[in-house]
């Protein structure tokens, strides 16, 4: 049996799936259970109705069960237009608690307003469930897929150079230096040498998506001390319009 995401379920109505996620909500009425679960891609509503005697176990294990545990669930998935979350509800045969949340949270992540930075850097692992903060990731490899895309298209190489290198990459910013074995190396701040370096060896098209390193001391939520560089590079321009029409024509 295949599992499959949440956000795929509408593909499978009426078939038997298995899905996995975060219990995002219970609510234990007289005559039936719903558990909300979630995963990265959305979430549904499973369905229990205590009347029904093969549902006995299912009723007991949601008696019992935690928000915030993890969950594994088998189960037919049912197209439902009166379930206000996203018109479906899964009625499950069998459900696998994976991981038990014992614990009250720390904050409460669906509402951000109420709690500190410093708490939510503390218990990042928890901040970062919070749909606007899923997003913000999803927004970001997104963009990098198809800015990867458009330049594979476009007959560029992807290469991974040296973050660890013996001289400072660029004059004129602040370089960080660390200890590599029995001598001084830097982090560095630029892979603009490699870059060149590889046109000089044929390459023609090059590109990198990694980190970047300076020790510019600024005290802001965005910083340039360690930050995500899109490098491009290639050769046999006329001027620097082709370099602005490259970048124009891959963020379109």
């Amino acid at each position: 049996m295949k599992i499959i995401t949440i956000g795929e379920l509408k593909n499978h109505f009426d078939e038997i799936v298995t899905i996995n996620g975060f219990v995002d909500e219970i609510r234990n009425l007289k005559w039936v259970q719903f558990i909300v679960l979630r995963d990265s891609t959305g979430k549904v509503q499973i369905t229990i109705e205590k009347s029904e005697e093969k549902n006995n176990d299912l009723v007991k294990l949601v008696n019992n069960l935690t928000v915030e545990s993890t969950i594994k669930v088998t189960g037919k998935i049912m197209e439902s237009p009166k379930v206000k979350l996203n018109g479906m509800e899964l009625i499950p045969d069998n459900i696998e608690v994976t991981s038990t949340n014992l614990d009250e949270l720390p904050f409460n992540y669906k509402d951000l307003s109420t709690v500190n930075l410093d708490t939510r850097l503390d218990y990042r692992y928890i901040d970062l469930r919070s749909d606007k903060n899923i997003l913000m990731f999803q927004v970001q490899s997104t963009l990098v897929r198809y800015m990867r895309e458009y330049l594979y298209n476009n007959k560029f190489t992807e290469i991974h150079t040296p973050k660890i290198i013996g001289a400072a990459s660029e004059s004129g910013s602040e370089v960080f230096e660390i200890k590599y074995f029995d001598r001084s190396a830097y982090l560095a701040q630029s892979p603009q040498f490699y870059k060149q370096m590889a046109l000089a060896s044929g390459f023609d098209r090059v590109f990198e998506v990694a980190p970047c390193f300076r020790a510019e001391n600024s005290n802001t939520s965005r910083h340039a001390t360690e930050f995500t560089s899109f490098d491009v590079e290639f050769a046999y321009i006329n001027d620097f319009n082709d370099v602005m029409d490259l970048e124009a024509e891959m963020l379109k």
